[in-house]
């Protein structure tokens, strides 16, 4: 009895993990947890390592998170390899971004990394073009919460 028991935990762990460890990656959990992966090295490890194990091809939305993911990595890698991540982000962003420039939330993206990088990186070149593109089209962002986040980030980072 106790092998079914364990084999039975075991089995619901994995498919509750299933998702992230299969490479299936779901726009609504990153929405989610990608501030706090900004702030919390275990959670930015765990994105790190699900964008890392995606077998298909990503979508320019998921591929801006991955660009943020990697630029969270930065924050909590040792010196020698900050600026790897930090290129390595800043081309899956910008990438992003030529695949589907008009598109809201890979421009917000982008502005949340240039506001909070330090300027010496050099990537803070599109925060005022980001920023006045974010404020013209908030309106069409269907979500609540999500408006919502955004705004309230644009309040707490930009000088008005």
């Amino acid at each position: 009895m106790t092998d079914k028991f364990f084999v039975s935990i075991l089995l619901l762990f994995l498919l509750q993990a299933s998702p992230l460890l299969a490479g299936n990656i779901s726009i609504d959990e990153i929405r989610k947890e990608y501030p706090l992966a900004m702030q919390d090295k275990a959670v930015c490890i765990k994105w790190f390592d699900a964008f890392n194990n995606q077998v298909n091809t990503l979508d320019p939305i998921l591929q801006a998170y991955k660009g943020g993911i990697y630029m969270g990595m930065a924050k909590f890698a040792v010196i020698t390899k900050k600026v790897s991540y930090v290129n390595k982000g800043k081309t899956l962003i910008e990438e992003a971004i030529l695949n589907d420039k008009n598109n809201i939330e890979i421009r917000f993206i982008r502005f949340s990394i240039q506001v909070k990088l330090p300027q010496v990186l050099g990537y803070n070149k599109s925060t005022e073009e980001d920023k006045k593109f974010i404020i013209s089209n908030i309106a069409m962002i269907k979500n609540d919460k999500f408006r919502n986040d955004i705004l309230r980030f644009l309040k707490e980072n930009t000088a008005q």
